[in-house]
């Protein structure tokens, strides 16, 4: 008899301890669905993931049929993504773990991993960033630019590599955006200490425009002074005389620069954890991958008209002429020049032909 009511009294414990376990298991559920986006409102949501709710199911699905990107039996994928656009956006896990409080550090640190591999997966860049108007100077595809993104200080045998002249640890990111600030293709694997100028010349994208030219192609990128007149890439006069061509053309080619600046104010302005006042506390190598990332969600972004955050765009960069070492072909520079001066009478001739018009 003692028997059975200690087997009945063992049962209805274990069917208590079964029964609470469930609940634990349903409420850590329910607060792990806290982000789902039907549960916040679409302008909260913007605000917090910086991306609109159909833009965010389009970049799941994006990820789920072009990545490893899985849901694993306790966290969904959707999940691991909007830890990482949270943190991208605002560049701080405390935020992130505040938000997802049933989800560690350590695992947030993980999903913001796996989701920056996923974005900087080839078939994904190549979706999104890809090379290929209305700058008013013919045959312009884009602007070129670099910019500096702080990093936190490297291990001391390639520090030398990473500390720019502003006095600060950072990467020299190459951009290409067109007219609508849209990244055309981006270099992110320099450190600061690296020239614009070295950057672009140890570029693919260099190579490839040099290629274009050769296969008989008119078409040029926008670069400043700091770059070296090519054929394929026009720079500004240095000084022209008032009333020229060459000022003319100088105008107009400073107009069209200021998107590539815009670009890079508001890639940083969007995703905070690449902003000024941030430090990417990472190696060199997965900071670049961060950056990436954010460019893929940025073009994303310009896809599904999402507007840019409140305030001010952040500030990039002074506009600053540099002397570069002139070691090029002369028949490259000559060439380039010549090409300049073209492009400079079209534009200054079609500059008279508008004054003409308004009179």
């Amino acid at each position: 008899m003692l028997a059975r009511r200690y087997l009945a009294w063992r049962l209805v414990v274990e069917a208590d301890e079964a029964d609470r376990r469930d609940r634990e298991r349903q409420e850590l559920v329910q607060r792990r669905r806290l982000n789902v986006p039907s549960r916040i409102s679409a302008t909260h949501f913007v605000q917090r993931y910086r991306l609109t709710k159909e833009g965010f199911v389009f970049l799941c699905d994006t990820l789920r049929e072009n990545t490893n990107l899985r849901s694993s039996q306790r966290i969904s994928l959707e999940t691991k993504v909007l830890s990482a656009l949270l943190f991208y956006a605002n560049g701080d896990y405390q935020r992130v773990v505040g938000i997802a409080n049933s989800l560690s550090q350590e695992a947030i640190s993980r999903y913001i991993h796996q989701v920056t591999m996923a974005l900087n997966h080839p078939i994904v860049v190549k979706k999104f960033i890809n090379f290929y108007n209305k700058y008013g100077i013919p045959g312009v595809i884009g602007c070129v630019d670099g910019c500096h993104f702080k990093i936190f200080k490297p291990n001391k045998e390639e520090e030398h590599l990473y500390y720019c002249r502003k006095h600060y640890h950072s990467l020299n990111v190459q951009m290409v955006a067109d007219e609508k600030c849209r990244i055309l293709a981006i270099n992110p694997k320099f450190g600061g200490a690296s020239h614009d100028a070295f950057v672009w010349e140890n570029s693919q994208l260099n190579t490839y425009m040099q290629t274009l030219h050769q296969s008989g192609e008119s078409v040029w990128l926008l670069g400043d002074s700091g770059y070296a007149q090519r054929p394929w890439l026009m720079t500004p006069y240095s000084n022209p005389a008032p009333g020229t061509a060459a000022e003319s053309y100088n105008k107009v080619h400073s107009r069209a620069r200021v998107t590539i600046e815009n670009t890079f104010g508001r890639l940083k302005n969007r995703w905070r954890c690449v902003c000024k006042d941030r430090v990417l506390h990472y190696k060199p190598e997965k900071c670049a991958q961060i950056i990436l990332a954010c460019s893929v969600l940025h073009n994303i972004a310009l896809d599904f008209g999402v507007p840019d955050p409140q305030g001010p765009i952040i500030a990039t960069q002074e506009f600053q002429r540099n002397e570069i070492n002139q070691q090029e072909e002369a028949s490259l520079l000559t060439l380039g020049r010549l090409i300049r001066d073209r492009v400079a009478s079209r534009v200054h001739a079609g500059a008279i032909r508008q004054l003409d018009l308004q009179e």
